[in-house]
């Protein structure tokens, strides 16, 4: 949705704190890194030599080019691309598994957030993406924001579960899943791990978070994300992860300023145009697609709304923050103090 489909790493900043780790005497610690889907894709492994995880990161990279060549507005031929040269056309197309599970997924958020999380924003990410380009940036003018939102709305898209067929049924649509692929990229790469014998692992699929069984000797991993900048300094908070994913959404390295006005690159499906309350949110659920999606759709929420739309979910926890007089504020959901690091005795 909001997010461009490159999936630019947009400086999250995220670190994983893994030193003076006991390392087992059978595995030892492997990373690698490979440029898919726009952005550097890290994967941090430990097995049992280096000629099986380089055969298990290699096959992991290659599902998540996959995936990319499926899903990405950026490849010609990909099927989302296929799908959206249909809109309007009242034709169906039998589509991937991958593909058909993020749309049908993709709806139920988008009824959970009342449309603020839309797959279909697309020709608004593109025109975003143009203004973004302009030597001086100008907000679109109402008549241009109202024919973009007559090109999108989630409710346009008709899945057949049967057949395994999609279509859109309004004119010129254009899909963009940037705000929910990656956390589904990430998971599957762990999944791939998984199938080669590597359970402890981790992948940042483009600043989405997988965490498998943690390093040896450890309960879990330690992921730190920035929060929020207090006197132009970033600060940050610590997690630890097992089993799940985390993702973290916001405009504190990805905006522009128009006429003095902040816009994030997350944009509100009602407008067309960042959004400008300047929220950092992170999500940790065992859902990979929800904590992707849930962290756009927050970025676009007043934070009491999306802490309680959180606490409706199952395993899924989120931490808000928000800048304002040089402080950082911040809003929790019930369990997610759960997941802050705790130092563990050596």
């Amino acid at each position: 949705m909001n997010h461009y489909f490159n999936f630019t790493f947009y400086g999250l900043l995220i670190c994983f704190l893994i030193q003076d780790i006991s390392y087992s005497q059978d595995t030892s610690r492997y990373q690698f890194q490979s440029r898919h889907m726009g952005t550097e894709m890290s994967i941090v492994l430990y097995a049992e030599n280096k000629v099986v995880a380089m055969e298990a990161s290699d096959s992991a990279f290659k599902r998540i080019e996959k995936l990319n060549q499926i899903l990405s507005d950026y490849v010609e031929e990909s099927e989302l691309n296929q799908l959206s040269g249909l809109s309007g056309s009242g034709e169906w197309m039998e589509i991937s598994k991958p593909f058909f599970e993020i749309l049908k997924e993709s709806i139920q958020i988008s009824e959970n957030t009342d449309g603020l999380f839309d797959l279909t924003i697309g020709p608004m990410t593109h025109n975003w993406r143009y203004i973004r380009r302009l030597p001086e940036p100008q907000l679109p003018d109402a008549e241009k924001i109202k024919r973009l939102q007559q090109r999108v709305g989630y409710y346009h898209i008709e899945l057949d579960d049967e057949t395994g067929r999609a279509r859109l049924t309004a004119n010129d649509m254009q899909l963009d899943l940037g705000g929910i692929a990656k956390g589904y990229a990430a998971k599957e790469a762990l999944r791939v791990l998984y199938n080669h014998g590597i359970h402890s692992a981790l992948v940042n699929s483009g600043g989405d978070i997988a965490a498998g069984a943690p390093p040896p000797g450890r309960t879990h991993w330690e992921v730190a994300v920035p929060k929020g900048q207090v006197d132009g300094r970033a600060e940050h908070v610590t997690f630890q992860l097992t089993g799940k994913t985390l993702t973290t959404s916001g405009d504190m390295f990805q905006f522009i300023e128009i006429d003095g006005v902040r816009y994030s690159h997350i944009l509100n499906p009602e407008t067309g145009i960042g959004a400008t309350d300047q929220l950092q949110v992170t999500v940790i659920s065992s859902n990979s697609m929800w904590a992707d999606a849930y962290a756009s759709a927050l970025s676009l929420m007043e934070p009491e709304d999306g802490i309680r739309l959180i606490e409706s979910l199952d395993e899924t926890e989120a931490i808000i923050y928000r800048e304002s007089d040089g402080e950082i504020h911040e809003w929790v959901s019930g369990d997610i103090r759960k997941y802050l690091y705790r130092k563990q005795p050596d």
